[in-house]
């Protein structure tokens, strides 16, 4: 009995879910930095996050 086949990370469904993590941790660092509360912090990672989807997305690699 075979399992699935092994995908590439380009073609899995998680291959978005580097720039949603990246955001967290930049915006928990941040919050840790800085005496910005959580919502700035959130949206300041959110918009790196989307800032380095859209380099990646430029440089033809998503």
């Amino acid at each position: 009995m075979a399992g699935p086949e092994m995908k590439s990370f380009r073609e899995s469904r998680w291959r978005y879910s580097q720039f949603v993590l990246l955001g967290l941790l930049l915006a928990g660092l941040v919050k840790w930095l800085s005496p910005l509360g959580w919502w700035p912090s959130l949206g300041i990672g959110a918009l790196l996050g989307l800032a380095y989807f859209l380099f990646e997305k430029k440089r033809g690699v998503i």
